[in-house]
């Protein structure tokens, strides 16, 4: 856990480029379900996805590639892989499911769009969901993220459809109460791989398979929001001019485009946008740019190349994910980084801890453990940027640091602001 936390993956600006997660309870088929995509899509060696073809139970080893993950049955990282199919390309982010690691799941849900929920139609009773699928619909809810359900091990069931429609109620039921919208649900048999990649299984099913449903969500979130963001990471002195290094985390930036830089909002003309040293009329979010401006101003690290809406804050609102073992105490400071920018941030108050089992709230809370998840409020001594997580996922979000050790001690996303 570094200070890479809640910045999105920085990929080629590309219209079908699709970044998801996986979650599922321990034994629900989520390791062997990555392990099916890798292998139907073409991913694999020659040799890899002959073995896995020989013997299907090493599917999941794809992915839990940790002899002491193998040796506990669980997986305690988040693994990112990759894949293409001729729609799209797609960067899954594979999270553990223990709650103990529900940091881990924070990680791999800030870099994603969608959340792929996996459970073992043979393990819901009587329409009773497990905690553990519940708390990753949660997490996902609290993340903005939309939600697929994978309704796995169908096989073992002969398909049942009155098994799949309970499975489906049931989780319609948990969506509807943490204020989740549209939900997508799929039987599939990841083992055998029907219904995942390829239509199969059950003759009753007129809908798509798994990859088509994940195909057809919405675009990044980085690309849908228009508006720009270019945090400088460095600035570069010519002979006659500065050059300002950075990536677009989203919107757009064209040569003659009226910006704003930094808290002073300086207004500025775009001249020149280069991509890999070259001159380029446009430049799409996750492109690593160079900006020059038509004329000279004072800028530098750690200020944001923005649209006009930019607005920058001292005070405001944010859930946090505490990922330090010593333990959050109202008042201490700490060091707050957004972006390339960092300054000194102060939580002045704690208002309350999200169960993530079911999204109660504790309001008596006066600290946070490992793991905790919690509103507070945050005051900093510089101004940042006042995005909104749901509106800006990168730039809404941001790191705590221990000023002592520089451990990352919490992540965060910014929910309301205060003038």
């Amino acid at each position: 856990m570094d200070g890479a936390v809640l910045h999105h993956a920085k990929l080629a600006a590309e219209p079908r480029q699709i970044r998801f997660m996986t979650a599922g309870s321990v034994d629900d088929g989520k390791s062997t379900l990555i392990g099916r995509l890798l292998l139907d899509s073409g991913a694999l060696m020659r040799d890899q996805a002959a073995t896995i073809e020989d013997n299907p139970e090493g599917l999941a080893e794809l992915t839990d590639g940790l002899e002491a993950e193998r040796a506990q049955g669980i997986t305690i990282d988040v693994a990112y892989r990759s894949f293409e199919t001729p729609e799209a390309s797609f960067l899954i982010a594979d999270a553990p499911g223990h709650v103990q690691y529900t940091r881990n799941m924070v990680t791999a849900a800030s870099n994603s769009d969608v959340a792929v929920i996996v459970i073992d139609a043979s393990g819901v009773v009587d329409g009773v969901l497990k905690s553990q699928t519940r708390r990753h619909a949660a997490i996902a809810a609290l993340m903005g993220l939309d939600l697929i359900v994978a309704v796995n091990k169908m096989d073992l069931l002969d398909w049942s459809e009155q098994r799949f429609r309970e499975v489906e109620r049931a989780f319609l039921e948990l969506a509807a109460s943490l204020d989740i919208g549209a939900v997508a649900c799929v039987p599939i048999s990841a083992r055998s791989g029907d219904n995942v990649v390829r239509a199969g299984g059950a003759g009753w099913w007129r809908g798509p398979a798994l990859i088509e449903v994940i195909n057809r969500t919405r675009v990044s979130r980085a690309q849908a929001n228009g508006f720009l963001r270019l945090p400088v990471q460095t600035v570069l002195r010519g002979v006659q001019t500065r050059y300002y290094a950075g990536c677009v985390e989203q919107g757009e930036v064209r040569p003659g485009d009226r910006v704003l830089v930094g808290p002073q909002r300086q207004a500025a003309i775009v001249a020149k946008v280069r991509v890999g040293g070259a001159s380029v009329a446009q430049a799409s979010a996750g492109a690593a740019v160079t900006i020059e401006f038509t004329d000279e101003h004072d800028v530098t690290r750690g200020d944001v190349i923005a649209g006009a809406d930019a607005r920058y804050v001292r005070s405001f609102s944010a859930d946090v994910c505490w990922l330090d073992e010593a333990a959050l105490v109202c008042g201490r400071r700490y060091v707050l980084r957004q972006g390339t920018l960092e300054t000194q941030a102060l939580i002045e108050e704690i208002a309350f801890v999200h169960d993530v089992a079911d999204f109660s709230r504790n309001v008596a809370a006066t600290a946070l453990a490992l793991n905790d998840i919690a509103r507070v409020r945050v005051v900093t001594r510089d101004p940042v940027l006042g995005d909104l997580y749901t509106d800006s996922p990168s730039t809404g979000a941001f790191a705590l640091f221990d000023p002592q050790t520089n451990q990352t001690c919490g992540a965060g996303m910014i929910r309301e602001t205060f003038a």
